[in-house]
């Protein structure tokens, strides 16, 4: 299965009533060529014009991603299916499984598999993409030695920089949060000798349920994350 099938499970388990249809609200994951915002709310049944070289990723809260592209014309949610009984358990479920099957494809996962202690953190020693949620504290994590050590964390263009010291023995900081991270933006971290990149996506808090965020984390590229979070849900 691979992961556009579990979204389309996710969307069955996850989709609205099969009576009176409602319109499905859309949370914009990205877009280009468009005034619309990641994190910006979309209304299904309104009709949504792309010209051509315009594209737009929506994602529902049943975990569907929908990704337009121009010359496009119509309504985001048209087509999808629906369903009787919402339930995050059995969506979970379906995720956990679609996780299993897309960690077994040669190529299909990004970047180093790290186990992850807590799916929010920010793996600074390995380099590639993390998700952060809006609005909650950004704790970086590294993995083994855990000796003291310097740390240096800025964006790549270095309009600012925080610098100290590293604890031995712990595994995390928290930044502080006069310090919030920017979505789609490259920071660098240098521990040590050791300098590693880091691209941040940020989770709005229009993403608001954990079938939401894994949908948008496997789109974005945090699998480590979504690994994290399936985990959490395996021993519930």
């Amino acid at each position: 299965m691979t992961s556009r099938m579990a979204v389309a499970a996710l969307l069955a388990l996850f989709g609205l009533a099969s009576g009176a249809a409602r319109a499905t609200e859309f949370v914009v994951v990205d877009s280009e060529g468009l005034d619309l915002r990641p994190g910006q709310s979309v209304d299904g049944a309104k009709s949504l014009s792309l010209e051509d070289g315009q594209a737009v990723t929506l994602l529902s809260a049943g975990g569907q991603i929908v990704k337009l592209a121009g010359p496009y014309n119509g309504m985001p949610d048209s087509g999808m299916k629906r369903a009787d009984s919402p339930d995050m358990q059995q969506a979970m479920a379906a995720l956990i499984s679609e996780r299993k099957a897309r960690t077994s494809e040669v190529g299909i996962v990004r970047g180093k598999v790290v186990t992850l202690p807590d799916p929010w953190v920010v793996d600074v020693t390995n380099p590639g993409t993390s998700c952060i949620e809006a609005g909650k504290p950004v704790v970086l994590w590294r993995s083994a030695p855990l000796d003291e050590t310097s740390i240096i964390f800025a964006p790549k263009d270095q309009s600012w920089t925080i610098k100290g010291k590293w604890p031995a023995a712990a595994d995390r900081i928290t930044l502080p949060a006069t310090m919030p991270l920017r979505d789609q933006t490259d920071y660098v971290v240098a521990l040590g000798e050791r300098l590693e990149p880091v691209t941040v996506r940020l989770i709005p808090a229009t993403v608001n349920n954990d079938v939401m965020r894994a949908s948008y984390m496997i789109e974005v590229g945090c699998d480590n994350q979504v690994n994290a979070l399936v985990a959490i849900w395996q021993k519930k």
